[in-house]
């Protein structure tokens, strides 16, 4: 056996013995893996078509996006980008293009990352300004930011964020961007599921130009990335605009597990949603109750999505990352604890309160112990539900 072989099967036995609450990760079905390993991996299709051997890749594609605009209630689909990161690059190139300004929440605290100075406005040479922001109570300061939208008037508005455990003012965003021409995009990459499944504000519907983000968060399909909109015009300008510029090859064994993915949250959605929801809700409970200082809103919220939020400067949230890990617990250095991937392998409301007690028995130092009752919880849970 190759040596990458070798690793790859001590990943696959890592992964089966820890708890993952890593909030912008998921797991697959046995029927979307079985889509993602197949012969489409090595193929292409283009539109209009270069290539022949293609009826059934043009075939799974339409399906696809299809299906994203029945779950997602939207006229226009493209499944086309590769990750989410690449699928707000696409749209800020149709939207503002070069030289324009943007406004977003503050990328280096809540909001995505990829929008700080020197990351996408620095390729794309766009001006960028920040949002108001409450850091305490992890939101927009509406007033404040209708303000600044009137005043500066950006060609659009990116809203969506990283740190994300409330809805936010899209609809009074859109009206005050839309009275001058501006647009608005929202970043659902971490919320994607959760709007598929009802639990979370569609931003269609409440004003946005542009849903977009990638599809492996909350939504469980493969890593990628998914444009939806209601306006005609603009999808037909990612159409005209994407191919050789951001996108060459679709990856079609991608779009097929993310067709599966779909009809997988078609029939099931809303339920995973909910339960996803009402198991954060429950853990940032109990982990409060067991002393750990997750965030709490002054009107006495945890949060409204996957994500229960445990403010630690990075230096501090690396031990914790590392601590929780040595008791067989998987978070990130944020520390964001994320309800989605254990949601799938069917633990609800009475599993969060182990889960809660897992995490104070490692963070107590008990990594032995605690890493034992992970693999025996695991036990009961280790198969992946809400799945065709």
């Amino acid at each position: 056996m190759s040596r990458v072989l070798k690793l790859l099967a001590s990943h696959e036995r890592f992964r089966k013995n820890v708890l993952n609450l890593i909030p912008s990760e998921n797991v697959l079905s046995p029927a979307a893996k079985r889509a993602l390993a197949s012969d489409l991996a090595g193929r292409y299709a283009f539109k209009p078509e270069f290539y022949g051997g293609t009826r059934f890749s043009h075939e799974i594609w339409s399906i696809a996006e299809a299906l994203g605009c029945e779950v997602f209630q939207s006229d226009f689909c493209s499944v086309s980008p590769l990750s989410g990161h690449i699928a707000l690059m696409m749209a800020l190139d149709v939207c503002v293009g070069r030289g324009g300004k943007i406004a977003s929440p503050p990328p280096h605290t809540d909001g995505y990352p990829g929008l700080a100075g020197d990351k996408i406005p620095d390729v794309m040479n766009i001006e960028t300004i920040t949002l108001p922001y409450d850091d305490e109570e992890h939101r927009v300061i509406t007033e404040e930011a209708l303000e600044q939208i009137r005043r500066e008037k950006p060609k659009a508005v990116v809203l969506g964020a990283s740190i994300i455990l409330f809805s936010q003012p899209v609809k009074e965003i859109s009206e005050e961007t839309h009275s001058y021409g501006g647009v608005v995009i929202f970043d659902a990459s971490h919320v994607l599921g959760l709007i598929a499944g009802k639990a979370y504000p569609n931003p269609l519907k409440e004003g946005a130009d542009i849903m977009l983000g990638s599809t492996h968060k909350s939504f469980f399909g493969p890593q990628g990335g998914i444009i939806l909109s209601n306006d005609e015009k603009i999808m037909k300008s990612f159409d005209t605009k994407m191919l050789h510029r951001f996108v060459d090859n679709l990856h079609f064994n991608r779009i097929a597990a993310l067709a599966v993915a779909l009809e997988e949250v078609k029939r099931y959605g809303m339920v995973y949603a909910s339960r996803v929801v009402e198991n954060a809700k429950v853990l940032a409970r109990e982990l409060e109750g067991r002393g750990v200082g997750v965030f709490k809103s002054r009107d006495g919220r945890y949060t409204e999505t996957h994500q229960v939020y445990w403010p630690q400067p990075p230096e501090q949230g690396a031990k914790v990352r590392d601590r929780l890990e040595e008791g067989g617990i998987v978070v990130d250095m944020g520390v964001r604890f994320g309800t989605n991937e254990v949601t799938r392998l069917g633990m609800g409301v009475k599993q969060m309160t182990k889960v809660a007690e897992l995490v104070k028995t490692a963070l107590d130092g008990h990594v032995k112990e605690a890493k034992q009752e992970v693999k025996n919880l695991l036990k009961r849970f280790n198969k992946v539900k809400y799945t065709i």
